[in-house]
């Protein structure tokens, strides 16, 4: 296992800039991360109003559907309700 490892590592030479592991890991934020992040979320937004737009007639119609009327209600026996 030694020398599998050991044939993956290899000195820096003359005139190459050595970075550690920890250097190497980490990421700048530029313009281009700002930017994606911007037009992703504005993406995102974009696809939730749209598609709720596409949906608002259906769910108008199930809160109409949901509410009883004053017949129904007096029809299975519900109390009156009181308007204060």
């Amino acid at each position: 296992m030694a020398a599998i490892l050991k044939r993956f590592s290899r000195q820096p030479r003359p005139g190459e800039l050595h970075i550690d592991a920890t250097n190497a890991r980490q990421g700048r934020w530029g313009r281009h991360v700002f930017w994606v992040l911007v037009f992703s979320t504005a993406l995102a937004i974009a696809a939730l109003f749209g598609s709720w737009m596409f949906r608002a007639g259906d769910l108008s119609a199930a809160d109409a559907t949901n509410t009883p009327t004053a017949a129904e209600s007096q029809a299975v026996g519900a109390p009156e309700k009181q308007v204060p």
